[in-house]
């Protein structure tokens, strides 16, 4: 049941940490309108690949965090104000509202694969992101850094990614591409989800106290 969930956790935050419209899923999007949805996977793959690398340096420095028992507080510190940023990234990001442009595409799936690869790379936030999380379910024992348990975790964030990713791919024809509009309410919801998320590790480290 365990591994079961850490496929799980890994697969939702990574599904979650790109629903927001930012350059990878607009930049997918775009590509699926102009080009086809073929060549918007070939993006989405190079994209999807860089994550394996950015959550397994989340994973590291969270068992950094995790390895000693005395700072298990601060590792919840820690969590709280990084979703209490999140949540006022989120906020602010929602009130401006806007949605970036993106560069064209050339055509061939080498250099798409490559753009994919190097706008993901230069992507670093969700780093942080995956800190919080792991860390965060690491203090309430869903989570192991042990082989094969984080493996299978970022694993599932990689593939969460590649289908919210997709996701836009398929459905942007369909529904019409309105970003501003969803982009709107969809980080309102974020911005309240993590400020909750905040609370209520607040609220256990004063029980634990």
């Amino acid at each position: 049941m365990l591994t079961f969930l850490h496929i799980i956790f890994g697969f939702g935050i990574g599904f979650i940490g790109v629903i927001p419209p930012g350059l990878l899923n607009l930049t997918a999007a775009k590509i699926s309108v102009k080009q086809n949805r073929r060549a918007a996977i070939v993006f989405a793959l190079g994209a999807s690949l860089i994550v394996i690398a950015q959550v397994y340096v989340g994973v590291f420095f969270s068992k950094i965090l995790n390895d000693n028992p005395d700072v298990l507080v601060t590792v919840e510190k820690f969590a709280i104000a990084v979703f209490i940023a999140l949540s006022i990234f989120f906020f602010i990001k929602a009130r401006l509202d806007n949605a970036r442009e993106v560069e064209p595409i050339d055509k061939s799936d080498v250099k798409l694969f490559s753009q994919g690869i190097i706008l993901s790379a230069l992507n670093i936030f969700p780093i942080p992101f995956y800190i919080a999380f792991s860390s965060f379910l690491a203090a309430r024992g869903l989570f192991t850094f042990e082989y094969p348990m984080a493996h299978l975790f970022i694993a599932g964030a990689s593939l969460g990614t590649f289908m919210m990713l997709f996701a836009y791919i398929k459905y942007v024809k369909k529904f019409g591409f309105d970003s501003q509009t969803f982009a709107r309410k969809i980080n309102y919801i974020l911005s309240g989800l993590t400020l909750a998320i905040a609370l209520f590790t607040l609220i256990r480290i004063y029980e634990v106290l």
